[in-house]
């Protein structure tokens, strides 16, 4: 009796599409049924993505960061599980929107276990659904579930069961392709990024032209913050020692100082200095005059 019930039921939800929901028997089948009697190709999700694009997009390649290594996992690739929510919340639209989903508390199991020298929490979620809301070109809204399970260990209760919650989302999107290349072997944490051609190595540089030798300074003088700039140029003449000492620098930054006022080292670098123009010949006699009273021990530098 209950085998030709369920057959006649059958036949019934085979020829009247629109059968009535009170039949309780037979609303499983209904469902299943209208699925497949739908137009495929024309269902999108309510951010715009057909089922189609959805496919590709579960698919592409994230950023560097959402793949790491699984401890332990010889080689495994594991996914950012933020990544994945995010990629959901982007194709269907947000959590509790366009996608979400449930389970029942009884499917939920505590259990202290074993963890090295000590113990932790395992949580087990035995059932949790996905969902999914899908629209006809008709408008009419469409909700694709897929069950999985999950399980996580923690130290804290709590974070276990969120762990076993995120576990099981993830199962049920890797069923609708989320990151199948992953699953296939084909993409790792070792090979995103470099899916495109290998950038060419450099050739060995180029030997550059010989340059005009310029004169070098007799010895190595300390860097100073001091710029020379030829501003106005000044006649070089002999200097002697007095006038060297009260010598007023006309160049640079510390154009209007006095020389006899500079440190040693400052002195040496304008004696030493590569000078060009009348301005820096003559600061650079100055200098180099001053230079031999200086190092002769007459002046005891600070």
């Amino acid at each position: 009796m209950p085998g030709k019930y369920l057959r006649r039921i059958s036949v019934r939800f085979t020829k009247t599409f629109k059968a009535s929901w009170w039949i309780t028997a037979g609303m499983r089948y209904f469902i299943s049924m209208e699925v497949f009697q739908m137009d495929y190709a024309s269902l999108k999700s309510l951010t715009g993505f057909s089922l189609k694009q959805i496919e590709v997009e579960l698919d592409r390649e994230l950023p560097a960061d959402a793949y790491s290594a699984v401890p332990g996992g010889a080689n495994l690739t594991d996914i950012d599980p933020g990544y994945m929510r995010d990629e959901l919340n982007r194709l269907f639209g947000i959590c509790g929107i366009g996608w979400g989903y449930h389970y029942d508390v009884a499917d939920v199991e505590y259990e202290i276990v074993k963890r090295g020298q000590g113990t932790t929490n395992s949580a087990i979620l035995k059932k949790l659904v996905v969902c999914f809301k899908l629209v006809d070109g008709d408008g009419g809204e469409h909700r694709l579930e897929v069950p999985s399970s999950g399980g996580s260990l923690n130290d804290n209760a709590g974070y276990a069961l969120s762990g076993a919650i995120t576990n099981a989302i993830g199962k049920a999107v890797s069923n609708i392709g989320f990151q199948k290349s992953v699953y296939l072997g084909l993409r790792s944490h070792k090979t995103v990024g470099n899916s495109g051609p290998k950038p060419e190595k450099p050739s060995a540089p180029a030997k550059p032209a010989a340059k005009l030798s310029k004169p070098a300074p007799k010895k190595q003088a300390p860097v100073i913050d001091d710029e020379i700039i030829d501003d106005e140029p000044a006649t070089p003449a002999a200097l002697d020692e007095a006038s060297s000492e009260a010598f007023v620098i006309g160049v640079g930054k510390r154009k209007g100082q006095t020389l006899g006022d500079q440190p040693l080292d400052v002195i040496s670098y304008y004696a030493n200095m590569a000078a060009v123009g009348n301005g820096q010949i003559a600061l650079k006699n100055a200098a180099q005059q001053l230079l031999k009273v200086r190092s002769n021990g007459n002046v005891v530098p600070a």
